[in-house]
């Protein structure tokens, strides 16, 4: 923010009296070289000695350094005067994040009387509103941020705590996302996690023993704002490197600084969104501002799904988790040139950063006996005796997740020949499967709707009978859910296997962004989302486009996602989507490998590979000359080795 833009969003404001708050690292005096007066009164939502404000207000001018400042505020703000007009200021905020055009509640309590955004000169901004009663500024932020984020109800409501110290005397910082160690309670006496990040504080003093960090000790990550969306196949040839100057983090590009690691080491949405051209990132475990403030750096850009790698994680960095620090420490900034090999990466460190320092997996871990995750049912209907084992095994080896299975027998009985052992060696897991036996001349969009019906879950996912999923594929999903906040979410059809011609042919397209199309074999919502727009369609055909379309019309969200759990087949036949190989071929300009050539992050079981020429990750080159393993090899042999 330069110095003019806030009085730029200030410069319609009526006369008396103005209270300045900020959340984030900007400062007091900041505020005042950026257009305020001298007799400003200026308050730092997230100060450990915040004072009570007195009296009425006339205006209050909310500025937050970032979106996730700006949802931490939320909370902050509670306890300010009601006031008739408001300015919110958000300094910086990522491409893909909307402008703050605020969602009023709907109960009717706000008469809005003039609403103005801005984008501001120095890039941010802002939002004023002026209403014909008070209101609490926490109720503005929160409308605010929804605005700004989109998504279901309740999506910008829970961000990582935030604010006062937990009684130890030191300083919290700046309150950028930061807050007191998780699990300690209002009066709990220890160190806070910002007087733990300064350097030689793990050390101990007095003779006490080291301190030992854990991961819950790490503030969390806000989801909402720092995830992989934005995360993009295409990079440039640039490598970025975090070092030490001067006992501080920077991010080096080249020659030059592109970010400059604050104190707290929080991350924000417009700091990743500057280094998606980046190929590759190394972290170099050298100096810093703090160990809890350094690992809190690796954990948000982790997060977002920044590629990094990195050497040997040093002790002291032991509570990034052991998942996160070996998915980094494996990698090699080489291979990362090609562009598959480094999606890959990118998904597997966004999964061990956000189901460990995510604020969504923090919340539920401190609920008394953890909150469960909600129960994923899986509809899977088909006309194909034959491929009833087959699918049941693709929900069978599903990870992270708990779920069960409505199967729809469309036109056929448990009686048909290798049903009942499938349906048998499906309960063998434990597992819940109902099965539901359906007449022939029901259309395909009802026979969905009625294993709907019979389904518990609280989510809903639908998956097709022939096509192959990776054993994290429904963990990404609720996990993209959970980021993006929205209402349907599902994956990119980015592999496709035409098993007529024994090739795969790679689709391009945008991922991780909010789209309008996603695979129908992939989507996973809410019962309450299907509830709204009146399930699918009583259509033989095109009942995911329908549905797709129906969201859309109610101004319903959609999430594409990454295409790495997921394989398309196509056969000669049997398809609802009725388009042959040449659709796939002319469309196929992601490239082309002979043979069956899932993603690796399939983790493919022997039993269910095509009969194929070669079965190999994409990234492996072309087979090529006599000497080449025969169908099934190197894959599935690496895929089911201890």
């Amino acid at each position: 923010m330069t110095d003019g833009d806030l009085a730029h969003a200030l410069r319609h404001r009526g006369p008396g009296r103005l209270l300045a708050c900020h959340a984030g690292p900007l400062s007091g005096a900041d505020l005042r070289r950026a257009g305020l007066g001298p007799d400003t009164e200026v308050v730092d939502l997230g100060g450990s000695a915040r004072s009570a404000v007195e009296g009425p207000v006339d205006h209050v001018a909310l500025v937050a350094d970032s979106t996730a400042d700006l949802r931490a505020a939320v909370a902050l703000a509670e306890g300010l005067p009601p006031v008739a007009d408001v300015t919110v200021v958000v300094r910086a905020a990522a491409p893909h994040i909307g402008p703050p055009c605020p969602v009023p509640p709907a109960s009717g309590r706000w008469e809005v009387i003039d609403a103005r955004v801005r984008r501001l000169p120095g890039g941010g901004w802002s939002c004023a509103l002026s209403l014909t009663d008070p209101v609490e500024v926490s109720e503005v932020a929160a409308a605010v941020a929804r605005g700004m984020l989109g998504g279901r109800r309740g999506t910008v409501a829970r961000a990582p705590e935030s604010g006062a110290d937990t009684g130890s005397g030191h300083d919290t910082g700046s309150g950028h996302g930061a807050g007191p160690m998780p699990g300690a309670g209002a009066g709990a006496v220890g160190p806070s996690w910002a007087g733990l990040g300064r350097p030689g504080a793990l050390a101990g003093a007095g003779g006490r023993a080291p301190v030992r960090l854990s991961v819950a000790d790490v503030p969390a990550v806000d989801e909402r704002v720092v995830n992989p969306i934005g995360f993009t196949r295409v990079s440039k040839p640039r490598r970025g490197r975090l070092v030490s100057r001067g006992g501080r983090w920077v991010l080096e590009v080249g020659r030059s600084v592109r970010w400059r690691v604050p104190e707290d080491g929080a991350v924000t949405d417009a700091v990743v969104a500057r280094l998606r051209d980046l190929r590759v990132v190394e972290v170099g475990w050298g100096r810093h501002s703090g160990p809890l403030a350094a690992v809190r750096a690796v954990a948000g850009l982790a997060a977002a799904g920044i590629p990094l790698v990195s050497g040997a994680v040093p002790r002291w960095a032991a509570c990034l988790g052991p998942e996160l620090a070996g998915v980094i420490t494996r990698a090699d900034g080489a291979v990362l040139a090609d562009p598959q090999l480094r999606e890959e990466h990118s998904v597997r460190l966004r999964r061990a950063a956000l189901r460990v320092h995510g604020s969504e997996a923090r919340w539920r871990g401190s609920v008394s006996g953890a909150l469960a995750e909600p129960v994923v049912s899986v509809v899977l209907c088909t006309r194909r005796p034959e491929m009833v084992g087959f699918a049941l095994r693709q929900v069978a080896r599903q990870r992270g997740v708990d779920v069960e299975v409505v199967l729809a027998l469309h036109g056929f009985g448990p009686d048909a020949p290798g049903v009942r052992a499938a349906l048998a060696g499906f309960r063998a897991t434990g597992r819940d499967l109902v099965v539901w036996e359906c007449d022939p001349g029901t259309v395909f969009g009802s026979v969905l709707n009625g294993a709907i019906a019979r389904a518990s879950g609280s989510l809903v996912a639908k998956m097709d009978d022939d096509d192959w999923y990776g054993p994290d594929h429904l963990a990404d999903l609720v996990l993209a859910r959970r980021y993006s906040g929205a209402d349907l979410v599902g994956s990119i059809a980015s592999f496709v296997y035409l098993e007529p011609l024994d090739l795969t042919v790679r689709l391009p397209g945008p991922t991780e962004c909010v789209f309008e199309r996603v695979a129908g074999g992939t989507l996973l919502t809410d019962r309450r989302v299907l509830e709204e727009v009146g399930g699918f369609r009583a259509l033989p055909t095109s009942e995911d486009s329908r549905l797709l379309a129906d969201l859309r019309r109610v101004g319903a969200r959609v999430h594409r996602g990454h295409g790495c759990n997921y394989v398309l087949r196509r056969t000669a036949s049997g398809h609802t989507w009725r388009v042959g190989s040449g659709y796939f071929l002319r469309h196929g300009n992601g490239g082309r490998r002979p043979g069956w050539r899932p993603s690796a992050l399939l983790e493919p079981h022997l039993e269910d590979a095509p009969a194929t020429r070669t079965a190999e990750p994409w990234s492996v080159p072309d087979p090529a000359g006599p000497g080449r393993p025969e169908p099934a090899a190197r894959l599935l042999a690496a895929a089911t080795a201890p």
